[in-house]
C-alpha cells in the first residue's frame, strides 16, 4: 500500500547526538563572513553560513568533484529549476538533493541544493537546514539549536496515570518506539505528551505522522489541521509532508473534494521547496520521485471528477518516475 511510505519520512531529517542545546561553532573569516566544518555525503567541504538563505548551494566546482567521484549519483539529480537569489534576481541552476550532510553532531538527510554557476564558495547553508529540530540563532561564532523537545519534557512533571515513569524516561521511550517503529506504542506516549502541552513544532508533526501511519484518520486530521495554523510557513519540507498527511487521510475516507484540495496543496509546496513548477515538470526539468508519489494519488482521485485531470497529473507524475503512473499512462495511451 502507499500509505506505509509515510514511515521513511520520520528519517527525512536526522539528529545525531542533539542535546537540549546544540553548539556548532562558527569561524569569522576576513571578509566578515562565516564558516563552519562539514561534510557532504561523507567529504569534507567548506562551508558557509547565511541566515538569510533557507536552501543549500554550491558552487559549479565543488559540484562536479563530487559527481566526477561518485559522492553525487544521478539519483540525487533532479534537473534544472530556477532559483530566486538574494538580490531578487532569478537564475538557472540545477536542483539535487544532499543526502547526508553532517555538521558537528547534526546530520541532516535529503537537503534540497542548488549548483549555482557564478557562485565562487563551495558550499552555502541556511538556517532551514536546521530550522526542524528547533529555535536557530547565531551568537558571534556560535551557531545555537535549541531543541525544546527534551528541555520541555525535563521541566514538566510525570502525568498520575504514569507514577513511575519520568519525564526523561517517557522522552526515551518514546524515541526508542520510533526508532523501533513501534508506532502504537509511540502515539500513546505522543497522546500522554500531547496532554502536557509541551511538544514542539518538529515532535508534534512526527506525532501527525504516526497517526497517519497507523490510519486514524480524525485523529491526525485534527493535530494536522492544528499544526499548520500554527506553523506553516516555518519549515517548507514540513509544510509538504503535512499536506500529503491530509490527502491521505481524506483519500482514506473517501472525500474525494479534501483529498484533492490537500494533494494539490503537498504539489505546490513541494514545488516551493525546489523552486520549481508543473511547467519545468512537463518540460522534463525537474525530476523526483518523492513528487512522483503525490502526483500519482492526486490523479487518481480526479480519476471519476475529471478525466482530463487525471490524465495530466498522471503524466507529470510518470515525468517525475513513479512507475505506477508510467504504467498507467501506457495503458491508458497519455503522452508523458
Amino acid at each position: 500500500m502507499r500509505y506505509l511510505r509515510t514511515a521513511a519520512i520520520l528519517l527525512l531529517l536526522s539528529v545525531q547526538g542533539l542535546a537540549a542545546q546544540t553548539v556548532i561553532p562558527l569561524k569569522q573569516e576576513s571578509d566578515g563572513r562565516y564558516t563552519m566544518d562539514a561534510s557532504v555525503n561523507g567529504v569534507g567541504v567548506r562551508t558557509y553560513y547565511t541566515p538569510d538563505s533557507w536552501y543549500a548551494s554550491m558552487s559549479t566546482t565543488t559540484y562536479l568533484f563530487l559527481y566526477e567521484n561518485g559522492y553525487i549519483a544521478d539519483a540525487d539529480v533532479n534537473g534544472m529549476t530556477t532559483v530566486k537569489m538574494p538580490n531578487g534576481s532569478n537564475t538557472k541552476a540545477a536542483s539535487f538533493v544532499i543526502r547526508n550532510l553532517k555538521i558537528g553532531k547534526v546530520i541532516v538527510q535529503n537537503l534540497p541544493a542548488f549548483v549555482i554557476t557564478k557562485q565562487t564558495v563551495p558550499l552555502l547553508v541556511g538556517n532551514s537546514a536546521f530550522d526542524c529540530f528547533g529555535t536557530v540563532s547565531q551568537e558571534g561564532s556560535r551557531l545555537i539549536i535549541d531543541d525544546r523537545f527534551e528541555e520541555d519534557f525535563a521541566e514538566a512533571p510525570a502525568p498520575a496515570e504514569e507514577p513511575s515513569s519520568t519525564p526523561e524516561e517517557m522522552v526515551k521511550n518514546l524515541k526508542a518506539h520510533l526508532d523501533a517503529k513501534e508506532y502504537a506504542e509511540a502515539a500513546e506516549y505522543f497522546e500522554i505528551l500531547q496532554e502536557m502541552d509541551v511538544l514542539t513544532m518538529y515532535s508534534e508533526y512526527q506525532y501527525a505522522m504516526v497517526l497517519n501511519i497507523l490510519r486514524r484518520n480524525d485523529d491526525c486530521i485534527a493535530l494536522t489541521k492544528d499544526w499548520l495554523d500554527e506553523n506553516l510557513g516555518k519549515s517548507l519540507t514540513l509544510d509538504y509532508w503535512m499536506y500529503d498527511a491530509l490527502g491521505d487521510c481524506y483519500a482514506r475516507k473517501g472525500d474525494k473534494a479534501n483529498s484533492i484540495k490537500y494533494y494539490e496543496e503537498a504539489v505546490a509546496a513541494y514545488c516551493r521547496i525546489f523552486n520549481t513548477t508543473e511547467k519545468e515538470i512537463r518540460k522534463s526539468n525537474f525530476k523526483d520521485e518523492t513528487l512522483g508519489y503525490t502526483l500519482y494519488d492526486l490523479a487518481m482521485q480526479y480519476a471519476s471528477r475529471d478525466i482530463s485531470k487525471t490524465y495530466y497529473y498522471a503524466s507529470l507524475a510518470a515525468k517525475s518516475g513513479n512507475a505506477n503512473a508510467i504504467d498507467f499512462c501506457l495503458k491508458s495511451k497519455v503522452n508523458f
